[in-house]
């Protein structure tokens, strides 16, 4: 009994959000019949709720898995040809040259802009220099560069992230070259072409001045001014308004596996926005200092297999930070790396953890813990009404098929439990019964189908 207990607290959570509160709905159990809603005046139909299915409450994820990860991997050090050597053996099932492709949900973050004045080889192969690192426009023009792939990486979910406007990192950091009609004309140019993301990560050293998020924490913020009114750098009355949903605000943690990455995040501006944790470091120094471990070479510690069960029993959420194309060499990836993602693959192909894009992860975690639902009960028959994701960041707002992908409760008989939003049923198509997972059975609506399709591109004159 204590190991079946255990296991309900690992797969539903300690915590698992308003919705839980909503049971048992609006018939309980024992309840005398009732007129069904808009019967016939001329034939009143009658329910029984003691017929009906018990829902027992939501599954902390998907059936089957016990946990959720992503890779939040930084465009840094990126050329083209080392994008798709990463994506290729992380995302299809064919054979690369790093071995037989994974076959797991990934998708990157790009750059706009190119600034760095920093003089090194980010691609031993043509030994490419940082100033042709890959990104949207060449340098800070708008002389278009990568557009073309990533546009298409975007609609093909290979890329999911914005990693700020552009590599603005310096040699001297007291200097910046990011101004904010770099901003204005980035937004205008990803709306004109309908390249939309909804994650931001913060990037760099202090150059950076358009990072934004952490301003206020201490005294090493100070340089964030993206979200500052008045300043020369202030953006994100432009990149919230483009779409931009969840944020990094350049924040370190050692802490893997998390009950929740979000967290609500107010500006400087007064704006709100989703912020997210991120697995970006195993230890600190004595004087306190990161001793960051996402590089490749760190893939190993990051990617352990005490990582990967910790986070199965936690029934958890990681984020995992990377820079999965920070190395310059012919293969991008060191061996142990490779062997870290395979592991990775392993636990997936396991049915314990579901391994998705960062976009993915975060949209589920904040419908998950703001779900608001009714059950109902009619001829022996539940229906379980999904109302609305009561989100107390971005509003209260009835979802969309796809902010419900994933969603799982739990009930005693599923082919007797109707999924329903609002109080129209679901497409059956995507309503999936599951057997019990050793603590009850479930319903759930279809996760995403699984992308191993090859989408790389090349494009004349990118590195």
């Amino acid at each position: 009994m204590e190991g079946r207990w255990a296991r309900l607290l690992a797969i539903t959570g300690i915590a698992i959000g308003a919705a839980a509160a909503m049971l048992p709905g609006a018939v309980r159990a024992g309840a005398g019949p009732r007129a069904v809603r808009g019967a016939h005046p001329a034939a009143v139909e009658w329910q029984s709720a003691s017929a009906a299915p018990t829902v027992y409450g939501l599954r902390r994820f998907p059936y089957p898995y016990r946990a959720m990860l992503a890779l939040s991997s930084d465009a840094d050090s990126q050329t083209l040809r080392k994008f798709n050597l990463v994506h290729r053996f992380i995302n299809t099932t064919q054979m690369t040259p790093l071995g037989r492709g994974l076959g797991l949900d990934y998708a990157d973050s790009f750059f706009v802009y190119n600034a760095n004045d920093q003089r090194h080889i980010v691609d031993e192969v043509g030994r490419v220099p940082l100033q042709r690192e890959f990104s949207y426009f060449r340098g800070t023009s708008q002389v278009p560069y990568g557009a073309k792939a990533i546009h298409a990486y975007i609609r093909d979910g290979w890329i999911d992230t914005l990693h700020t406007y552009g590599d603005f990192s310096q040699m001297n950091q007291e200097t910046t070259r990011f101004r904010r009609h770099l901003a204005a004309q980035a937004v205008a140019a990803l709306k004109a072409n309908g390249d939309f993301v909804e994650v931001w990560t913060d990037h760099g050293n202090r150059s950076n001045v358009d990072n934004f998020g952490a301003r206020g924490r201490g005294r090493f913020y100070a340089y964030q001014q993206g979200d500052l009114p008045g300043s020369p750098y202030y953006h994100t009355d432009l990149t919230l308004p483009y779409g931009i949903r969840f944020v990094w605000p350049d924040i370190s943690s050692n802490v893997f596996s998390r009950p929740s990455v979000v967290f609500p995040l107010r500006l400087a501006d007064g704006r709100r926005v989703w912020g997210f944790w991120r697995y970006t470091n195993e230890r600190y120094t004595p004087q306190g200092a990161v001793v960051w471990n996402w590089t490749p070479y760190g893939l190993r510690e990051q990617l352990s297999q005490a990582h990967l069960a910790r986070l199965e029993s936690d029934g958890g959420f990681a984020v995992v930070a990377q820079h999965l194309c920070g190395t310059p060499y012919p293969g991008v990836l060191p061996s142990d790396a490779v062997a870290a993602l395979e592991r990775l693959a392993e636990h997936e192909r396991s049915g314990r953890l579901l391994v998705t894009r960062t976009s993915r992860l975060l949209h589920y975690n904040v419908t998950r813990d703001h779900l608001r639902y009714d059950v109902t009960h009619a001829f022996g028959r539940t229906y379980i009404h999904i109302r609305a994701v009561d989100d107390p960041v971005l509003g209260r707002h009835a979802p969309t098929l796809d902010e419900v992908r994933g969603i799982t409760f739990y009930t005693q008989n599923p082919r007797r439990t109707v999924l329903e939003l609002g109080d129209r049923p679901i497409d059956p198509a995507m309503v999936v019964h599951n057997p019990s997972d050793g603590i009850h059975p479930s319903i759930g609506i279809r996760w995403y189908s699984r992308d191993t399709a090859d989408h790389a591109v090349d494009v004349a004159g990118v590195s």
